[in-house]
């Protein structure tokens, strides 16, 4: 996301980190409605020059929705936050997705421990297998790990949100590694979820990045790799951009030199301050294999008219996803975290944005095998 915003996303964040007990919603273990899946479901990816590719070869592009801090919510279980239960992923389902991007956050991780954690998404695994839906996990801090230095946000339950550190970080991937190594319905890792340098104190940098800012995320993100590699050696790894996830434009010269790599990019509406469209992520894409895992907009906190590409934001990011042949992850899978795909907690009913891109996916879907 871009500098101007982070502020802001924050400022909505904040409100919301309170947590009670854990306890279970109305029909959470109620049976799952039958669903009928792909035949070819579940099927590995693997790339090839710019494109995603499934087990038969095909080039696949991807579409689906992004659910913030499974963890969090499937330990709140409330109309306040939200339920984790089969409600979000037939809902996903409905919209036509293909794929869920999960997010664990660091603090998180660290208060539930790795058997909490393992046990939620083995839930959304089984959810997911039952209705045809293909998952992204996603280590979700903010920050330049080459610098150890990551956002600082703090939460009164939680404590510090984004701060990790390598051990932590290694045993994250360890665990979820060996537990989905082999399983196609965890589709891909996200290492990390958005480098961005920072100022000693841990607060945004003004984003004048060094030359070498890309180069040394990479090195560290192929040591990381080569770490999950040795567990699970064939699952895509996607690898982020600069400035909050958005920015790409040095990985076509300078690409992560392991097989198998997707890179995100982070295009919200206002992103484009630095970088354009162009340079940030459309060019890169004609040479790597390029996925949107967070896009969005909103009327405070990413404004459309804050755009400087022609057109309403919503059209021309759809349009520049479909024209360079990239797939994408609109943010968030909820009603509370903003920008919002959701209206309220149980309906799963979409909001303007969600609407959007409820008939995006929908449309899309129709043109596929």
């Amino acid at each position: 996301m871009a500098y101007l915003n982070l502020l802001a996303r924050v400022a909505v964040i904040v409100p919301l980190l309170m947590i009670g007990c854990s306890h279970r919603a109305p029909g959470q273990d109620a049976p799952e409605p039958p669903w009928t899946v792909a035949a070819d479901y579940p099927t590995p990816f693997r790339t090839e020059g710019n494109r995603i590719l499934d087990g038969a070869g095909n080039p696949r592009l991807l579409h689906g929705v992004a659910v913030p801090e499974v963890v969090w919510i499937a330990e709140r279980q409330d109309s306040q936050i939200g339920f984790f239960d089969g409600r979000m992923f037939h809902a996903a389902a409905e919209w036509h997705a293909d794929v869920m991007r999960l997010s664990v956050m660091p603090a998180v991780w660290r208060k539930h421990g790795s058997a909490e954690v393992l046990r939620v998404l083995d839930r959304a695994v089984a959810y997911a297998k039952h209705y045809g839906l293909y998952l992204i996990i996603n280590f979700h801090s903010i920050g330049y790990p080459p610098d150890e230095r990551y956002l600082k946000l703090t939460d009164w339950f939680y404590g510090d949100l984004y701060q990790t550190d390598p051990a932590e970080f290694r045993a994250f991937w360890q665990a979820v590694a060996r537990r989905y190594a082999g399983n196609p319905t965890v589709a891909f890792y996200e290492l990390f979820n958005e480098v961005a340098p920072l100022n000693p104190d841990r607060t945004p940098a003004p984003l004048a990045e060094a030359p070498d800012t890309w180069t040394r995320w990479r090195d560290r993100a192929e040591t990381e790799i080569d770490r999950i590699r040795s567990i699970d050696p064939a699952k895509p790894i996607i690898v982020g951009g600069l400035q909050y996830g958005y920015d790409l434009s040095q990985a076509a010269a300078a690409p992560v030199r392991r097989p198998n790599i997707i890179y995100a990019t982070h295009p919200y509406a206002g992103s484009d301050w630095r970088l354009d469209w162009e340079t940030a992520f459309l060019a890169p894409a004609r040479a790597l294999p390029v996925l949107a895992t967070e896009f969005g907009w909103d009327e405070t906190l990413h404004p459309e008219a804050s755009n400087k590409a022609p057109g309403r934001y919503r059209d021309a990011i759809l349009q520049a996803f479909d024209s360079a042949g990239i797939g994408w992850i609109a943010w968030s899978f909820s009603h509370e975290f903003r920008p919002s795909l959701l209206k309220d907690a149980t309906s799963f009913t979409p909001s303007e944005f969600g609407q959007v891109v409820k008939d995006a996916m929908t449309a899309r879907a129709k043109t596929k095998p």
